[in-house]
């Protein structure tokens, strides 16, 4: 066979060095990918382990925390069975609070501050229970119970015949959380705010939109025999 003869240096190497240059210069590309491959795979799996990992730590959470408030609960609940206990209570406030600074991001801290501050106010202790509301609604403005703590900031003030402060807290909520399912129960309590404001227009719209809105519901009977009630007491 006759060599092609040309003065392009490219073509004066032999083919067949050409070729195993070729295969080389294929088979370093191939292990570079199969590298990198490999290192995108480990990195990949490392992070399942993580995700794993956080999974499995944030179930561990949600079960001590779960444990914890049930403790709590069970002290509490013996306190109201059979009557005053200063250590029981203690310990069952001292609990909750505990699951709330322990465990803040978890399903069972929202539920003991519900806990907390409905616990205080059955005891009459609204700033406290206002206390724990506010607290949780600073940390968690649009979190899992944040409507009902609102709500339980509204309550309070409006236990303490704060008519003003109470009115201020359930407008502002039915504004935040327009879609909430429990928000005829802001309107309800906002209704009863403005009769302590003497605003009875305001709450009589109020009762009247609650029961066209809600109708064949709890809401809307209560809407309707508060507007009963309301109807006698004004004649």
């Amino acid at each position: 066979m006759t060599w092609l003869r040309t003065n392009n240096p490219d073509w004066r190497a032999d083919p067949r060095r050409v070729a195993a240059d070729s295969a080389t210069t294929l088979t370093a590309f191939l292990t570079d990918r199969w590298r990198w491959a490999v290192a995108a795979a480990l990195g990949l799996l490392a992070l399942v382990a993580v995700i794993a990992g956080y999974s499995v730590w944030s179930g561990r959470k949600e079960t001590d925390a779960a444990a914890l408030l049930r403790k709590a609960a069970s002290q509490l609940d013996a306190i109201a069975r059979s009557g005053s206990d200063d250590a029981k209570q203690g310990e069952g406030i001292r609990l909750l609070r505990d699951v709330i600074q322990r465990y803040p991001t978890t399903v069972a801290s929202a539920e003991a501050t519900l806990r907390l501050g409905t616990y205080y106010y059955t005891l009459g202790k609204y700033g406290e229970a206002r206390s724990a509301y506010t607290s949780y609604l600073e940390k968690n403005p649009r979190g899992q119970v944040a409507f009902s703590a609102g709500l339980g900031v509204g309550d309070t003030y409006l236990a303490e015949r704060n008519y003003e402060k109470a009115a201020e807290t359930y407008s502002r909520l039915i504004e935040q959380f327009s879609q909430e399912p429990l928000l005829p129960e802001a309107q309800l309590h906002l209704a009863t705010a403005f009769f302590g404001l003497h605003r009875g227009k305001d709450a009589y719209a109020l009762l009247e939109k609650v029961a066209a809105t809600y109708p064949n519901t709890g809401w809307a009977q209560r809407a309707q025999s508060e507007l009963y009630r309301s109807s006698l007491t004004s004649r």
